[in-house]
C-alpha cells in the first residue's frame, strides 16, 4: 500500500480507538457502585437497651449514610444509632434469621458464619456456599 494511503488509515484507526475508549469509560463509569444502589433495601436494627429491645428495619441507604458520619465510640467499643423507640444511642445493625425470624446481632452464635442464628443455628451464607459447592 502506498505511503500516502497508510497515513489517513492509521489516523482513522487511532481516532476510532480513542472514541471506543471514551465510550467504554463512560458506560462503565455510569454504573451506580455507591450507597445509592442500596436505596429501597432494608437493614434490620436492634436496640441494645435492656429496657427497650426494639427491632425494626430502616432503609439500607440511610443506614450506610449514617455509617459514613463521624461519631463517638462508646467505652465498650460500640457505636450505636439513636433508637427510634427509646431515643438512646443503643441501636445497632442486626440480622433477621430467614428460618425462624429471630433478630440478632452478627456473630451472636460464635459460629463460623457471622449470620448463624443463635436460636436455630441456620446460616444463609453457609447454605449458599453448600449450594454453590454442590453445583460444581
Amino acid at each position: 500500500m502506498e505511503e500516502s494511503k497508510k497515513k489517513p488509515l492509521m489516523m482513522a484507526a487511532i481516532v476510532i480507538c480513542l472514541i471506543a475508549a471514551v465510550a467504554i469509560t463512560f458506560t462503565r463509569g455510569s454504573k451506580d457502585t455507591g450507597i445509592k444502589r442500596f436505596s429501597g433495601k432494608l437493614q434490620w436494627i436492634k436496640c441494645t437497651n435492656p429496657d427497650c429491645g426494639a427491632e425494626y428495619t430502616m432503609d439500607k441507604k440511610e443506614y450506610f449514610e449514617w455509617c459514613e458520619k463521624p461519631t463517638t465510640v462508646s467505652v465498650d467499643g460500640t457505636v450505636g444509632m439513636v433508637c427510634k423507640e427509646c431515643g438512646q444511642e443503643t441501636a445497632l445493625a442486626a440480622i433477621k434469621c430467614e428460618k425462624c425470624d429471630h433478630v440478632f446481632f452478627p456473630d451472636a452464635a460464635g459460629a463460623d458464619f457471622s449470620d448463624t442464628c443463635p436460636e436455630c443455628g441456620y446460616s444463609k451464607i453457609e447454605e449458599d456456599r453448600k449450594k454453590a459447592h454442590q453445583a460444581r
